[in-house]
């Protein structure tokens, strides 16, 4: 929805250049072919003027529906989280304003929110994957295994068991201090407070496409990663960003299209909302309960909420 507004208002600014440069052109012509063109600016400024009409329509819709669902959210969220604690991570371009809701959110429904961990750029460097790699082999349990893939994987891994505790063996007991404050020097990690516990759930908040820049791909690989490594060192975890990371060079749509983590991991693509944070919360739970699913409004979702 978002995405096509602003088509839109691009539309409806190149028709607006266009009448202005028919109008100068027009007093330029014969009177004949002057009046044609005076036709043509005419329709075009009708054309425009509906255009207008529809992007003013089309933001009161969702002005709308971003009130509504901000009304509604606590009915539909209320204890669905209660007693539970969650980490949120943010990828690297995570709006700010999207992760400070989002964590609002998470707290209307219950939860408890023991810290935020941000990924900083670097971490998706080609050089990073080797730091990764050596962070991994130094910090990990004694006793537990890395997975064999690459030196993204095994570093997310690490990370992810170093502030969660689902419960079960996954590895090795939470350490909130020494895992993290490695990564954190590295700088590859910084925290937005001291962690205040290991968490059982995880939110991780995308951001927008990755840079098309040849490297693309080695980029989303180690975001999926990292958000696949936060679902499966806890008890669950839902990877949600804005639409365009449900689109072209987006990490919740590599995810989807990836039919291991997508069997795993959830996902929502309309985080901005304030009924997608809902989708969020209420797909949080569904994932702690052993389900899994996609939501939101781009590409092949479950639908727009895991409701009922």
């Amino acid at each position: 929805m978002i995405n096509f507004r602003y088509h839109v208002v691009s539309l409806f600014a190149v028709l607006v250049a266009l009448a202005v440069g028919l109008v100068m052109g027009a007093g330029l012509l014969s009177s004949g072919t002057g009046t044609a063109a005076a036709v043509q600016v005419v329709d075009l400024q009708a054309e425009a003027a509906l255009l207008r009409e529809r992007v003013e329509s089309g933001e009161a819709t969702l002005a709308f529906a971003d009130a509504y669902g901000a009304q509604t959210q606590p009915a539909q969220v209320a204890d669905r989280l209660a007693e539970r604690s969650v980490v949120v991570v943010t990828l690297p371009d995570a709006d700010s304003e999207t992760v400070a809701a989002t964590r609002e959110s998470l707290a209307a429904a219950g939860a408890s929110i023991t810290g935020t961990v941000e990924i900083d750029p670097s971490w998706t460097e080609a050089g990073s994957e080797a730091v990764l790699d050596s962070l991994a082999a130094q910090l990990v349990t004694s006793g537990a295994s890395l997975p064999d893939t690459d030196g993204y994987e095994r570093g997310a891994v690490v990370l992810a068991a170093s502030v969660l505790d689902s419960g079960e063996d996954t590895g090795g007991p939470a350490d909130l201090e020494g895992t993290p404050a490695a990564y954190v020097e590295s700088g590859l990690v910084s925290l937005g407070e001291p962690l205040r516990g290991p968490a059982t759930l995880a939110v991780v908040v995308a951001g927008g496409p990755v840079e098309d820049d040849g490297e693309a791909g080695r980029r989303l690989g180690a975001l999926a990663s990292l958000a696949a490594a936060f679902d499966s060192q806890g008890a669950g975890a839902v990877l949600a960003g804005p639409p365009a990371a449900a689109s072209e060079r987006g990490v919740i749509e590599l995810v989807r299209s990836d039919e291991q983590r997508a069997g795993e991991l959830s996902t929502v693509d309309m985080a901005q909302t304030s009924l997608g944070r809902t989708s969020t919360v209420l797909a949080l739970a569904e994932q702690e309960s052993g389900g899994v699913g996609h939501y939101g409004g781009v590409g092949d979702v479950d639908g727009p909420s895991p409701l009922g």
